[in-house]
């Protein structure tokens, strides 16, 4: 037996030197017949490889922007990361699509999808417009093109339209193999439901390594649909059942590296259009190079010991210079000795870095220019405004090692992790510099609000300002005042009372519109609030005022969150009363709709939750799981998964499931939805802290609702340590 192994071997290095040599003669960089030892010849060869395991080729995307031809899916998808929005016109429809492209195996699109010249039965009559429908599509790659380098097919298998009314729903399974000799792309599939049976696509591009470059991006496109388009129970708009032809024929064209137009013609009938947009929000480094911010600390130098020719008070103002020029604020510094060692101990506020390793980066620059060569050991706490969460010790001969490139950066980092917040005896360090941190700070923010799917047109939106004003009391208490104003809304035309499927829980939620209506100027929030960090990972927090445009009250959390754990759980308590709808002052009454006539409820909410975190590091994925009781006093469970990426993206869907008993259309609803969160810096010349989020739920509803609180405190810590 293991001489046949040893034959099969043999059989297989034969095979394997073959192909090799086979590759070898057929590159032009071996037409000379030089030898294997002539450098220009093996730089040759390391640039092919380098191009063949590099080289990518186009994405396309049909008409709901997942990777495909017009009306047929393909295997292929875009890089994890990219945000897609486009626009299609294929009669009788208009389609308005969403493409998120979470994984790198997985491709998600919403489309929004208005029936031309159809009226809404109910709505119509009342300014809505053309009837519509919302979808949502998936797309699984189980093994992607270029896992191979295009050596063999693709495969994923996808669902469209599988959440709502489902009119569109399809089941498809697809192979893509990409031929990049002849600049091809080559799709079938099998498909059920509204794709019926099998399908295929075809994309080249024949000018892709032309000289003119205005033409590399130009593709051809065919498909087959597969589409039965005459069946009445496939295809909802009558004027939309003609076809003429299975095969769809068109342009597609690509410019910019960010923007996908294509003109078709399809079902052999009409003449479809659509333009999209797409970009990588998740790998950018930034729109703008960050040429504002200081390059790490290099000079002066002064590590002259401390004594007579370098006092203290000396020292702590070179630091003190230091720092702020990097956009760190010192807050506290100390001196003491710990196990005979000497010990600097200065507590830091970062200003400016969104990450923690690129703030640790400027941390280290400072002290290695700066600290005294009798300091041993200096102690940083990072102080995150609100409290402190955590701590660097750095031994400083481990510290000017690194500096002086003795020491790599893995090294260096795993001797010098964050540790706790640890809690000295106040007689352990002599305070040689102290200072409160801001007062009073103030910040002008953008104000928007969007629904979708009003009685009076399909699309409203309010665009605003708010004024924020925030900062510290005593040193110890942080207050938070927001004030808006709408200048621009068409609110003003919406009713708070669905038409077609009116809550029956208490409205916690659905009426939200009446406070959105206000002309004037708005006290969005107002509150207090005090943290504790009490050390070994324990946190808690209270606050008391006017937390939400709708809500108002007091709170409690606490949260066990150790330093490099992954996992953290908390509890959080909030008793709270609703505002009034002239949004300053507080009425004890609720609305409850019985059908649609209106009855008033004593109310006073509360809210009270488990909360359990988990930080996938490996998949960078955060999930959040919270168990307990939701303001409409139904009680349930609500799941948040979220993606962060390298560039601080994070993007992210809710689930929440309850004994609410919400019905929609005859069927129970549970309250979803989707949101993200994007750092400003993307867009900045500098480096900012600054994030601006959105998020929204598939139905506005009074069904597993949660009134904001105050600051989450997972999320103040954990943005310290991303």
């Amino acid at each position: 037996m293991s001489k046949l192994y040893f034959q099969i071997l043999i059989f297989c290095s034969c095979l394997l030197c073959s192909h090799l040599q086979s590759l070898y003669a057929r590159d032009e960089c071996f037409s000379s017949g030089l030898g294997p030892s002539n450098l220009m010849q093996d730089l040759l060869l390391v640039n092919y490889w380098d191009k063949r395991l590099n080289e990518r080729f186009p994405v396309t995307y049909d008409h709901l922007l997942q990777g495909g031809y017009f009306s047929m899916p393909s295997a292929r998808m875009g890089a994890e990361g990219e945000i897609g929005i486009g626009y299609a016109w294929v009669p009788p429809y208009y389609q308005y699509n969403l493409k998120l492209q979470l994984v790198d195996f997985l491709e998600v699109t919403g489309s929004y999808r208005v029936f031309r010249g159809i009226d809404d039965p109910i709505l119509t009559p009342l300014g809505f417009g053309d009837y519509s429908d919302k979808g949502a599509n998936v797309k699984l790659s189980l093994f992607k093109p270029e896992d191979s380098h295009y050596q063999i097919p693709g495969l994923a298998i996808g669902l469209e339209d599988f959440m709502g009314t489902s009119s569109f729903k399809a089941y498809y399974a697809v192979l893509t193999q990409v031929f990049l000799k002849y600049h091809l792309e080559v799709s079938v599939g099998y498909g059920a439901r509204r794709i019926k049976g099998w399908f295929g696509g075809l994309n080249w591009m024949p000018f892709r390594q032309s000289k003119h470059e205005f033409l590399q991006d130009l593709s051809f496109v065919c498909e087959y649909d597969a589409i039965p388009y005459k069946d009445e129970q496939i295809e909802k708009h009558p004027k939309g059942r003609k076809k003429r032809s299975p095969f769809n024929i068109g342009l597609k064209y690509h410019f910019w590296d960010m923007f996908d137009v294509s003109f078709s013609y399809i079902r052999g009938d009409k003449v479809a259009l659509s333009i999209a947009s797409t970009y990588n929000f998740g790998a950018t480094k930034g729109i703008l190079p960050k040429y504002e911010n200081s390059l790490p600390y290099q000079a002066p130098v002064n590590i002259q010991e401390l004594g007579e020719l370098r006092p203290a008070d000396v020292m702590i103002h070179d630091l003190l210079f230091a720092f702020n020029s990097q956009g760190i604020d010192v807050i506290e510094a100390g001196m003491g000795w710990d196990n005979e060692q000497s010990v600097l101990r200065l507590k830091l506020v970062n200003l400016a870095y969104r990450e923690e390793g690129f703030f640790k980066e400027r941390i280290v620059s400072v002290l290695a220019n700066l600290v005294p060569l009798n300091i041993d050991q200096v102690i940083i706490v990072v102080d995150a405004f609100l409290t402190d969460v955590q701590e660097y010790h750095f031994d400083m001969n481990f510290l000017r090692k690194y500096n002086n490139k003795k020491i790599g950066s893995f090294e260096f980092n795993l001797l010098t992790p964050y540790e706790e917040v640890t809690l000295p005896q106040k007689c352990q360090y002599l305070c040689i510099f102290s200072k409160n941190k801001e007062k009073l700070n103030f910040e002008l923010l953008p104000r928007t609000q969007t629904l979708f799917g009003s009685s009076r047109g399909k699309f409203k939106y309010a665009l605003g300002l708010t004024l924020a004003i925030n900062g510290l009391l005593f040193n110890e208490i942080f207050y938070s005042i927001q004030l808006g104003k709408f200048f621009i809304s068409d609110f003003n035309q919406i009713s708070d009372v669905d038409r077609l499927n009116p809550s029956q829980l208490i409205n916690v939620r659905s009426d939200v519109i009446r406070y959105y209506q206000q002309e004037s100027i708005v006290l969005d929030e107002a509150y207090l609030e005090k943290i504790w960090n009490w050390g070994q990972g324990w946190y808690t927090r209270i606050a008391l005022g006017y937390f939400e445009i709708e809500y108002g009250g007091t709170c409690a959390e606490w949260l066990y969150y150790p330093v490099n754990s992954e996992w953290a759980v908390g509890m959080d308590f909030a008793l709270l009363k609703k505002r009034s709808y002239e949004n300053w002052g507080f009425t004890n009454k609720i609305r409850k709709l019985d059908g649609f006539t209106p009855h008033w409820l004593s109310f006073i909410g509360s809210q009270y939750f488990l909360n359990i975190y988990y930080n996938w590091t490996c998949t960078d994925l955060e999930i959040k799981l919270s168990m307990g009781k939701f303001l409409a006093d139904d009680f349930g469970a609500r799941l948040e998964l979220s993606r962060y990426f390298p560039s601080g993206l994070r993007v992210g869907f809710w689930y929440t499931m309850t004994n609410g008993h919400d019905r929609i259309n005859d069927q129970t609803y549970y309250d979803k939805g989707v949101f993200f969160s994007i750092p400003l810096d993307i867009f900045y010349s500098r480096s900012s802290r600054s994030r601006w989020g959105y998020g929204m739920s598939a139905w506005l509803r009074d069904v597993g609702v949660r009134a904001s609180s105050g600051t989450e405190l997972y999320n103040l810590i954990n943005q310290q340590r991303q």
